[in-house]
């Protein structure tokens, strides 16, 4: 795959969230900016294969709330920690689905893995391939693309 790929993630993005959340996700300029009040969630997903590098779902606690609110069915105010975790580790292994769609197969994924972080993952050896910012109800999120180097 190469650059470029932005308006395929957007897409894929748009539809997880409005199928799976019933809500609505826009890419935007606006860089998404730890608020460091909350905690930043990041739900990975390392992909392997014919290309090998890994997919990054960066979303604020309060992003967390909105997703785990909408998968169980409660207020935001009754979401646990662990749901939070679970359901930004779901939403980040669908979109590194789709997005695993844009590579040359054989691709596999890893199981998602979540951490709270202050933000900004980089494993060494990878560099950015792509990074889109969106908003959800006046919240930012952010979708990173890591490419492994070449050996």
């Amino acid at each position: 795959m190469a650059m470029g790929c932005e308006a395929e993630i957007s897409q894929f993005v748009r539809d997880t969230w409005s199928s799976l959340l019933g809500m609505k996700a826009s890419p935007t300029d606006k860089p998404f900016v730890p608020n460091g009040k909350d905690n930043t969630l990041a739900g990975c997903v390392q992909i392997t294969g014919e290309w090998q590098g890994t997919i990054t779902l960066y979303a604020p606690e309060e992003i967390g709330k909105k997703v785990a609110s909408a998968i169980y069915g409660l207020d935001e105010v009754e979401v646990s920690d662990q749901q939070i975790q679970d359901v930004i580790g779901e939403v980040a292994n669908i979109l590194a689905g789709n997005i695993k769609s844009l590579f040359p197969p054989p691709c596999s994924l890893s199981l998602p893995s979540v951490i709270v972080t202050d933000y900004n993952l980089h494993p060494t050896g990878s560099q950015t391939l792509t990074a889109v910012n969106f908003d959800c109800e006046g919240l930012a999120f952010l979708v990173v693309i890591l490419q492994e180097n070449a050996k």
